[in-house]
């Protein structure tokens, strides 16, 4: 089994020789979409910054907040040394060649590179992240995520596009295992399932969890069995945080020699880093209903009010060592 270290930034950094980062991130309405790249900020080890600034569909029930709260985080962040140009406006739906043009612009400039998955859409940071696995000039690589406060209580997402794969991840056909990771969206999941009655399906569910997505993540789960036989869903418990442990567990459900896996990406994101880290090397599909209106206060504050405890910190590449092999 390889070790794969992930903890707090502060370790994590103290494993290698300094460095000089570059950060890809996505400036949001969420507080913690800066937390990551403030603590790189502070310890003054930042070569530079990227960051989208994705903007949903227009909704007319979220519009003035989206624009306050968008308007919001640009100040805090031109206010702590950031710069215009370094904001890229994408709409949410925008092409796979633009967010791949984007990946390229970082990858040319530095060698190290920090991305932060905390409010990245799953459609921008899966081929964002295959991009920087795949690049040779990439030899130091880390994905961060910031744990919030907790969730906004009603509805987080609204005007949900039909289940389709993911921009550049089509894969084969035919999967022989289907798996999926259990978080908000349930109705999506729940929906697939039901109009696919042959299929079985290997869950990931976030346990142990943080408390405030412990009630919402076990009321999916409920409402993924309503109505399913009980072999047709096998739940799999996989810690919220534990990156590699999901790896691990996936390399394990898929076999020796490896099946056809099709990934269903709900839930927690560094499970669904796990899954893409998994898919870009084996070609497996991944498939995504994908919201197009996002709740502006899908979160808020972060875990203990303290960016040293609410962000993670995950090694995917040290020194030219990719440690996330099949």
């Amino acid at each position: 089994m390889t070790y794969r270290p992930w903890g707090s930034v502060e370790w994590s950094l103290s494993l290698s020789n300094p460095k000089q980062w570059s950060l890809i991130g996505a400036l949001g309405t969420e507080e913690r979409s800066l937390s990551a790249w403030g603590l790189f900020n502070q310890f003054g080890i930042l070569k530079g910054q990227s960051f989208a600034e994705i903007l949903d569909v227009d909704s007319v029930k979220y519009r003035q907040l989206n624009k306050d709260l968008l308007a919001l985080r640009r100040a805090e962040f031109l206010g702590s040394g950031g710069k215009v140009a370094d904001i890229t406006t994408f709409d949410l739906m925008s092409e796979l060649f633009r967010i791949r043009q984007f990946s390229q612009e970082v990858i040319q400039k530095n060698s190290s590179i920090v991305l932060d998955i905390t409010s990245l859409p799953k459609r921008f940071f899966f081929p964002i992240l295959e991009a920087l696995v795949k690049s040779a000039n990439i030899r130091d690589l880390l994905i961060t995520y910031t744990c919030p406060d907790s969730y906004a209580s009603g509805a987080l997402y609204e005007d949900i596009e039909p289940w389709k794969t993911l921009p550049g991840f089509g894969g084969r056909d035919n999967p022989d295992i289907w798996i999926a990771g259990v978080g908000f969206l349930a109705e999506s999941l729940k929906r697939y399932i039901v109009d696919n009655p042959k299929e079985k399906i290997k869950v990931l569910v976030p346990f142990p969890a943080p408390l405030s997505s412990l009630r919402r993540t076990w009321q999916s789960v409920a409402e993924l069995e309503q109505g399913n036989p009980e072999n047709r869903i096998d739940k799999i418990r996989v810690d919220t945080l534990d990156m590699s442990a999901a790896f691990d567990r996936i390399s394990s459900l898929a076999g020796k020699p490896a099946k056809n896996i099709a990934f269903a990406p709900f839930g927690p994101k560094p499970t669904s880093a796990a899954m893409c880290l998994y898919a870009l090397q084996q070609k497996s599909s991944v498939h995504y209903p994908q919201p197009t209106v996002y709740h502006p206060e899908y979160s808020k504050g972060i875990k203990k009010g303290d960016p040293k405890i609410a962000v993670s910190s995950y090694w995917i590449k040290h020194d030219g060592e990719f440690l996330y092999h099949v």
